[in-house]
Formats: C-alpha cells, sequence, structure tokens
C-alpha cells in the first residue's frame, strides 16, 4: 500500500488543480478564524458599549477561545471548507477515469480493488493533513489568546480526522457513481448545502435524533458549535455519534468498492 500511495503522490503532486485548492484550502483555514474572531468580539463589544456604555474590544464571554473549547471552535469552522478537499477528490478521481489512466494501473498488473483502495488510502492520508492544519490553526490561537491544550482538544481533532475522512468519501462515492466531474461537484454542493437541511428538518419533525444521521450530518454533528451546543435538538453523545459516522464511513466504502469492482472500466 505504501508504494501504491507513492506512486498516487507521484500522479497529483504536479497537478495545478490539486495545488491550487490545497494552498486555498490552508489559506481558508487561518482566514476563516481570524474572521470569526474578528467579528465575534467586536460584536461583543459593540453589545459591551451599549450595555454599558464603556467603549470596550469586547471580551469572550461565551468562552469560544477557552481552553476547554477553542479547538473545537476553530475545528467547527474549519470544517465548512471540507468542500475544498471533496472537490479534489472528485477531480483526481474523474480525471483518471476521463483519460483512461485507471485502465493503465489494471494493464500493469494492479487488482481493481487495489486501484480503488489506494484512492481510499489517499484519503486517509489526505485527512491526516487536514487534521494536523486543524491542529496548527488551532495552536495558532492558543498562542494568540493565552488558552492551552488540553486532552479534550486532542479529541477533538479526532473527531475531525474522523469528519473529514466522512466528507471525502462521499466525495470519492459521488465520483464513482456520476463519472462527470461537473455533476458530481454539483450534487456535492446541492446535497451538502441545501438538501441536506431538508432532510433534516423533514426527520425532526419524526424524532429530533433522526436528522443527525444522514450522510454529512453524522460527521458535522460530532464537532457542533460550542456556543449553541444546547440547541442542537435531540443530539446523541459523542460514543452514539462516532459509532454512527464509522458505520456511514463503512458503508461508504463497500458503496465504492462495490461500484468500481464490479462497473464497466
Amino acid at each position: 500500500m505504501f508504494r501504491n500511495l507513492q506512486i498516487e503522490w507521484m500522479k497529483i503532486k504536479n497537478y495545478r488543480v490539486f495545488q491550487v485548492f490545497s494552498v486555498l484550502y490552508m489559506l481558508g483555514i487561518l482566514l476563516i478564524i481570524y474572521i470569526f474572531q474578528k467579528v465575534y468580539l467586536d460584536f461583543i463589544g459593540d453589545m459591551q458599549q451599549k450595555v454599558t456604555g464603556v467603549n470596550s474590544q469586547g471580551s469572550d464571554v461565551f468562552g469560544l477561545f477557552g481552553s476547554d473549547i477553542i479547538f473545537q471552535t476553530v475545528t467547527y469552522w474549519t470544517g465548512l471548507l471540507l468542500y475544498l478537499p471533496g472537490m479534489i477528490i472528485i477531480n483526481l478521481f474523474i480525471n483518471e477515469v476521463n483519460f483512461k489512466t485507471h485502465r493503465q494501473n489494471i494493464i500493469d498488473g494492479w487488482k481493481r480493488e487495489t486501484f480503488i483502495y489506494t484512492k481510499i488510502g489517499l484519503i486517509v492520508c489526505m485527512s491526516i493533513a487536514i487534521t494536523i492544519m486543524n491542529l496548527i490553526a488551532s495552536l495558532i490561537m492558543v498562542g494568540l489568546t493565552g488558552a492551552e491544550v488540553t486532552a479534550e482538544g486532542f479529541l477533538t481533532l479526532g473527531l475531525c480526522f474522523l469528519q473529514s475522512f466522512i466528507y471525502l468519501m462521499f466525495a470519492l462515492l459521488l465520483a464513482t457513481y456520476f463519472r462527470r466531474s461537473g455533476i458530481a461537484i454539483i450534487v456535492f454542493f446541492v446535497y451538502g448545502l441545501i438538501l441536506e437541511f431538508v432532510l433534516m428538518w423533514m426527520l425532526s419533525k419524526i424524532s429530533p435524533s433522526l436528522q443527525w444521521f444522514l450522510p454529512l450530518e453524522i460527521g458535522d454533528a460530532l464537532i457542533p458549535f460550542p456556543a449553541l451546543k444546547n440547541f442542537y435538538t435531540g443530539l446523541p453523545n459523542t460514543m452514539v455519534l462516532i459509532a454512527g459516522a464509522l458505520a456511514f464511513s463503512g458503508l461508504y466504502i463497500y458503496l465504492t468498492v462495490r461500484k468500481y469492482k464490479y462497473d464497466d472500466l
């Protein structure tokens, strides 16, 4: 597998789309945290000024940058950017299909399962890279705010890895079934940003807990927004969500491997 991943890296390291989206994602992580902190503290400062009449820059009233919460705050906001690496996965897979390079791997002696498992291995590596980026962003915020690194922070990073894996595997699943980058990306965005919210609303009418067990929401529910955690109606405990996320991950892997194994190359 390590040798296969080396080959995979040789394929993508000079791919312009991969380079551009990777840089955008890294910059986006830092930018979205900076914007949120500035807007948040300015808003609190304005509220304090209206109440007390004192001109203030604001303070962390909700404790979003406290030692126990800061990792969760960072990973929640950076989770909004997971569509970027998802687009990378879709493009990488469908480009191989369009240019028939996946056939060359089979001709060279790879089994179909080897090819698709290598793609899944790439997703694992990208999820690890995303987690490391979140760690760096969190440590930067720790340095800026004077918070402390806690065990809860590292648990949050583990949840960040699982959330990233779910998003990227879902993207690979769409790419495997649609085999057209434009269609797969549109479905990825429309489902994640619109349709899933509609399904959440419908399921919440049946049972508040059901809304959290949807293909992408199961990953998002692992890292709720700290200040609004009490408003997550029916949110199961973390261990139940982890079990659900692992089940969805296994389902995505099974469907992806089965589709590629038996589909026409």
